[in-house]
């Protein structure tokens, strides 16, 4: 239950309008101002159209739509309305129909009480009530129906009165027609003699043309034979023309291609002349070159050897004069620290005892010592560090040299590299020329075959153009356009289903090929697409660049009729004779399916007439159901089929040569790509190969410089070693004396300077000893410096000297070898060869191609002259072919005239009608004279009975027959009469017995209705009749009222055309009193009683949902109270929306909502329960 307020003007009202303005025909037949005031009563602009939409609650299924909302919408305009339903345009009839089985009865008006209608029912007379009792009984309906029944009545009633009028006018017509049968039957005794003559004068002169129709045939059959043959001849001869011709292109193009490869390959010939002429000079100087160049060759070689035996000698003898001074050096050494061990030990003896005398005590010796041991310990120290160091630089000078070898071994493994790297680049160079050559020799035989296949694709262009044109001569301009531009047109629009020209979809034997033409007709240029959409866009792109005109077939859209082919051996379905894809079935059977082929026209005509079919023979003449059709002499030039496979067979060509050529660029452009790749490689080889070169210089000059270096390192790290052997020496002497000084330290002391036994046995060992070692020790020093001179000697005259000149007698004698022309002539040598290889291949290819010339001319002029014979020979048997023809054409011309004639007498003959017995009889031996002088003597006997009806008989079965019609028409117009009048007794009844059982149903809610809203009255309503027609007067109550409960059944029978009204009796304060008439009550209490008569009409044909619009405005707080209860209690089973300015109504209610007026705009929103009841007590305020 929902409750909406507002003030007044705020537009509440509106709701409900709306709401009828979608559900019932409030807003029916809108004038064009009426539905301008609907759009638009303000300033502004004028608005087109509006619309209001309704959403229904469809979770019951109400509605049979199947969704859980219906959604109807009317939109309405400045001319008409327009319906939707869920989205979807509706009608008006279809909206009306799914709300009448939603429960939106149009017979009951009140689900929507609107402002005024409780007031207007209260003011309502009886006989208004009345009216409205009938509307909600649906009384409408059975009037409709009896109306339209009445209608049908009259309409029977004036056709039944015309019937009597014209069977008046035909018994009258016939009793005349009866007097006129006697002289009819005198004239047609004449007549039908006269008819028996007329067919034996026919039957003979037929018989005649029927003789002279045998004769033609046999004449013709002779004729038809030789035509045959000539015909075949012809054939024949075009064949052999038509095979001669393209074989004549063929050889043309074929000598012309060879012409073309002659000349390229007399171009080439001289080139290669030019270049072995080249290669020869070239290798005429490099021999004189070389020459020349040997012997200087010989001569650097002659000093390379000799530098390298002085190398090696001195080399060898390097290394035994370093053998033999490390060995020296070794024994130097070793015999110089004992030398200066026995020498330090000497030493020390002699200044011990020349000490000895210098001290007063042991204790000044001691001191001394002491001083001296410190001194001495110090210079030790001194002397192990500068040892150390001197160790620590000889390591560092060795790990130098190590690193100065070790760069000279990189060094020299890289020249070598470098020198491996140059001789592979120069091998590497070589492959790569050969394969430069080979790949340009491949190019300019693909040059050769590309000029070939442009030649070729010439005469296969020109081939193309001539099949076109010959096609264009068998087809109209514009179907010859639309051919030409359909590739063009498929490749451009992407379109896969375009399958082509019926035409080129089949094959079919040289046997059948005049008979499939001859029915394919124009159909061959058909074009074949999968669907009709494919056809528009070609369509439409033919018509948009104006490129001409096609016929589709669009597999899609052809449905042939089945064929039935007769079961013989002399009828073969053309359509079997066919070899074509079988997704094409459709397009064939279209243009073949129903075509068979015959032996003759005689065999197919009875077919074609029997079967529905079209009957062919083999030479193209065709028969049908209208008639046969016959060809004559047609020669293959003409023929479309021919020139449809000519011009498949040339587009196939003209594909072939632009694949191929497209081939031959493609590889042509793999080759120049190679060819540049491999100079490319060759430019980058040769500066890699210089790159070798320079990093073998450079390394080689590092060689030099790493040379230089070992021999100062060596030379350093020698000194080095020399000046840790000397301050080893000068260690070993001061650790002596120190250990000698800590000796003497701990020896007593002796002032006597003396020594002892022992010590001048030891001096005297020592002097012996160092004397001896000093003697050799000179020796050595001088056998060492001598090989330490050779060495240096050598090793100057090996770095500084030998060893360059060698280096650069070696480099002179590879550069010279580098510079001899053998290598060159070689090189040059292997490309004469080539050369000379090539010019003997061109020779002979060369020879070959001019005998091939040779041949190709000579065929030529031979397929010349026999071409020339061929069309002299075709041109005699046309001429004779073409003569046979025309007496065949005037025999044909006899025959159809002879024929015209026989189907003339034929048809004369079965004008005469149905002929009696005597008529083959009487007549058959008279001659034809006899027969014509007494058909004129019968005829000038009938001319006497001119005025004679001769359709007295006619007219007569005719009239009989119209009357019984007429009679047969009467009798079912008089049965449907009565059957309509039956039912207007039944739509009588039950629209009596709807009035009855609604009013019944009315009173009985009525009375209920009332005692909820007035517990303490009653209330009831009260049928009127007229006075007099009823004798069932109640007792108490008025002549003309009767009550009808449910209970008073006795008036059941009573019949409803005696009411004139429907009265109401009502008691607010008792139950048992008669109770008081509407015009008795105060106004608040025929509110009260209208809105009880309202709710017991809703509950006999109860709605979905109702509107109440104001409706307790005339009602006290008690009966406003009782009515909000009602509904409640009736909103458990629909919905209610009411609008109202009196707090009862909102007790129950479980939505509220506001409508207020804001800028000249209605609008409306959601409140709570306490506002709606503050606005209510404001407004009353």
């Amino acid at each position: 239950m929902c409750n909406i307020v507002g003030r007044n003007g705020s537009g509440k009202s509106n709701f409900f309008a709306a709401v009828r303005f979608v559900l019932s025909d409030a807003y029916t037949n809108l004038g064009r101002e009426e539905r301008q005031a609907l759009l638009h009563e303000g300033p502004g602009p004028t608005t087109m159209s509006a619309f209001v939409e309704i959403v229904f609650d469809n979770s019951d299924n109400r509605f049979p739509t199947g969704k859980e909302e219906t959604v109807v919408r009317r939109t309405v305009g400045l001319k008409k309305d327009d319906y939707s339903l869920d989205k979807k345009s509706s009608t008006k009839n279809e909206i009306s129909s799914l709300l009448e089985s939603a429960g939106f009865s149009r017979s009951n008006p009140y689900y929507i009480v609107p402002q005024g209608r409780v007031t207007s029912l209260t003011h309502a007379k009886d006989a208004e009530r009345l009216a409205l009792l009938k509307e909600v009984a649906g009384t409408k309906v059975y009037e409709a129906r009896r109306e339209a029944s009445l209608k049908i009545i009259d309409d029977t009633e004036r056709t039944r009165a015309k019937i009597s009028e014209d069977l008046k006018l035909i018994e009258e017509r016939l009793g005349e027609l009866d007097s006129e049968k006697d002289e009819l039957e005198k004239y047609r005794t004449l007549d039908r003699e006269r008819r028996c003559l007329e067919y034996a004068i026919y039957t003979v002169e037929q018989e005649d043309v029927v003789e002279q129709l045998d004769e033609i045939d046999v004449r013709r059959e002779s004729l038809v034979v030789a035509v045959n043959a000539r015909q075949e001849a012809c054939g024949d001869l075009e064949r052999q023309t038509m095979d001669l011709e393209p074989e004549i292109r063929a050889a043309k193009q074929a000598l012309e291609i060879l012409r073309v490869e002659h000349e390229q390959l007399a171009r080439e010939a001289e080139d290669h002349a030019r270049t072995r002429a080249k290669v020869e000079s070239a290798i005429q100087d490099l021999e004189q070159d070389r020459a020349s160049g040997r012997d200087s060759i010989t001569e650097l070689r002659r000093s390379v050897d000799a530098l390298s035996r002085d190398v090696r000698s001195r080399e060898s003898e390097l290394a035994t004069v370093e053998g033999e001074y490390a060995r020296a050096l070794e024994s130097e050494t070793r015999l110089r620290e004992q030398f200066e061990v026995a020498d330090q030990q000497r030493k020390s003896l002699l200044q011990k005892q020349g000490r000895s005398g210098h001290f007063a005590s042991k204790a000044q010796r001691d001191t001394w010592l002491q001083n001296e041991i410190a001194r001495l310990q110090t210079s030790v120290e001194l002397h192990r560090a500068q040892v150390a160091a001197t160790e620590e630089e000889q390591t560092e000078l060795r790990g130098r040299l190590d690193e100065i070898q070790t760069a000279a071994t990189a060094a020299r493994a890289k020249a070598d590299a470098c020198a491996e790297q140059i001789s592979a680049t120069q091998a590497r160079e070589i492959g790569i020329r050969e394969e430069r050559e080979t790949k340009s020799s491949r190019r300019k035989e693909l040059w050769r075959k590309q000029a070939r296949l442009e030649t070729e694709a010439t005469d296969v262009r020109e081939e193309l153009k001539r099949a076109e044109r010959a096609l264009g001569g068998t087809v109209d301009r514009a179907t010859g356009e639309g051919l030409h531009a359909l590739p063009g047109i498929r490749e451009r629009l992407g379109l896969s289903g375009v399958h082509g020209p019926l035409f080129g979809l089949f094959e079919v034997d040289e046997t059948y090929r005049s008979c499939v033409e001859a029915i394919a007709g124009a159909s061959l240029f058909h074009v074949v697409v999968d669907s009709d959409d494919t056809a528009s866009r070609i369509m439409d792109e033919l018509s948009r660049r104006k490129l001409g005109r096609l016929t589709f077939m669009p597999l899609n859209r052809l449905r042939p009729a089945p064929a039935t082919y007769p079961a013989a051996s002399d009828a073969i379905p053309m359509i079997e004779r066919l070899r074509f894809n079988r997704r094409y079935q459709r397009a064939f059977e279209q243009v073949f399916g129903r075509t068979i082929i015959c032996p003759s026209l005689e065999v197919g005509s009875g077919y074609a007439r029997s079967m529905n079919l079209t009957a062919v023979t083999l030479e193209g003449d065709k028969v049908d159901r209208r008639g046969e059709l016959m060809g004559g002499f047609s020669s293959r030039k003409g023929s479309r089929l021919d020139a449809a496979r000519t011009l498949v067979r040339a587009q196939t060509r003209a594909h072939e040569a632009a694949r191929q050529e497209a081939e031959i660029a493609a590889e042509i452009v793999a080759l120049d790509g190679e060819i540049t790749a491999l100079h490319s490689e060759l430019q980058t080889s040769a500066a890699r190969a210089v790159q070798a070169a320079n990093e073998r210089s450079a390394a080689k000059q590092e060689l030099k410089q790493l040379a230089t270096s070992e021999t100062s390192a060596k030379l350093m790290a020698e000194n080095a070693g020399k000046a840790v052997a000397a301050l080893g020496a000068q260690l070993r002497g001061a650790e002596h004396e120190l250990l000698a000084l800590q000796t003497e330290l701990g020896t007593p002391y002796a002032r006597s300077g003396s020594f002892s036994a022992a010590e001048r046995t030891q001096l005297e060992q020592l002097t012996v000893q160092a004397d001896t070692q000093a003697t050799e020790l000179a020796q050595l020093v001088a056998a060492r410096v001598g090989l330490e001179g050779r060495r240096n000697v050598l090793q100057n005259e090996l770095g500084l000297g030998m060893r360059l000149r060698l280096e650069d007698a070696q480099r002179q004698l590879d550069q010279a070898v580098a510079d001899n022309p053998d290598k060159a002539i070689g090189v040059r040598s292997r490309d004469l060869a080539k050369v000379a290889a090539t010019q003997e291949q061109i020779a002979q290819q060369l020879a070959t191609t001019h005998r091939e010339i040779e041949d190709k001319s000579r065929e030529i002029a031979d397929l010349a002259t026999q071409l020339d014979e061929t069309r002299t020979r075709l041109d005699t048997e046309t001429r004779r072919a073409q003569g046979d023809t025309e007496q065949l054409d005037k025999c044909l011309a006899q025959r159809n005239l002879y024929l015209q004639k026989k189907n003339e007498y034929t048809r004369n003959i079965q004008d005469l009608g149905v002929l009696p017995e005597e008529a083959f009889r009487s007549f058959s031996r008279v001659q034809l004279p006899k027969l014509a002088k007494k058909l004129h003597k019968t005829n000038e006997k009938l001319k006497t009975f001119g005025h004679v009806n001769k359709k007295a008989f006619e007219q007569f079965t005719l009239f009989a027959r119209q009357r019984e019609g007429i009679q047969q028409r009467k009798r079912e117009l008089d049965r449907s009469a009565a059957s309509i009048e039956e039912l207007i007794e039944v739509l009588d009844q039950r629209k009596d017995e709807a009035i009855e059982r609604t009013f019944s149903q009315v009173s009985r809610y009525f009375g209920e209705v009332f005692s909820k809203l007035v517990p303490a009255g009653r209330g009831s309503l009260v049928m009127q009749r007229r006075p007099g027609l009823d004798q069932q007067i109640q007792q108490g109550g008025a002549a003309n009222d009767v009550a009808m409960d449910d209970d008073d059944d006795d008036n059941a029978s009573a019949s409803v055309e005696s009411y004139t009204g429907v009265g109401i009796r009502v008691s607010f304060n008792s139950t048992t009193d008669e109770g008081l008439q509407m015009q008795q009550l105060s106004g608040g209490q025929k509110s009260l009683v209208a809105l009880a008569l309202i709710f017991a009409i809703q509950q006999c044909d109860p709605a979905p949902f109702y509107l109440f619009d104001e409706i307790d405005a005339n009602l006290d707080a008690v009966h406003r109270t009782a009515v909000a209860d009602m509904i409640y209690e009736l909103s458990r089973g629909s919905q209610f929306v009411t609008t109202t300015f009196r707090p009862e109504m909102l007790v129950h209610a479980d939505k509220f909502y506001g409508v207020t007026f804001e800028n000249k705009v209605s609008q409306i929103s959601t409140i709570t329960q306490g506002a709606a009841v503050s606005f209510i007590d404001e407004v009353q305020t």
